[in-house]
């Protein structure tokens, strides 16, 4: 991975990551729905993801996520 930072992720696409991990899932609309956001949103902020992550599938974000421990930082609704 080849990231510039310590935590490149937005709120939003760390919520985002962190839902897919608590629904065990990556289905854009399953996380649209449970976001209310739509999966076309999802589709878009999972590619962001892979780009800033330089990582080819979600499966691997998913990974890199939780490797790096970008995910304990304090998720909130108002991050969005």
């Amino acid at each position: 991975m080849n990231c510039q930072s310590k935590k490149p992720l937005t709120p939003a696409l760390r919520k985002l990551m962190q839902t897919c991990i608590n629904l065990q899932t990556t289905n854009a609309k399953i996380l649209a729905a449970h976001l209310n956001r739509s999966p076309a949103t999802i589709r878009t902020e999972f590619q962001r993801i892979l780009e800033i992550l330089n990582v080819h599938c979600r499966y691997s974000a998913l990974k890199a996520v939780e490797d790096e421990e970008w995910l304990n930082a304090k998720i909130t609704d108002e991050d969005d």
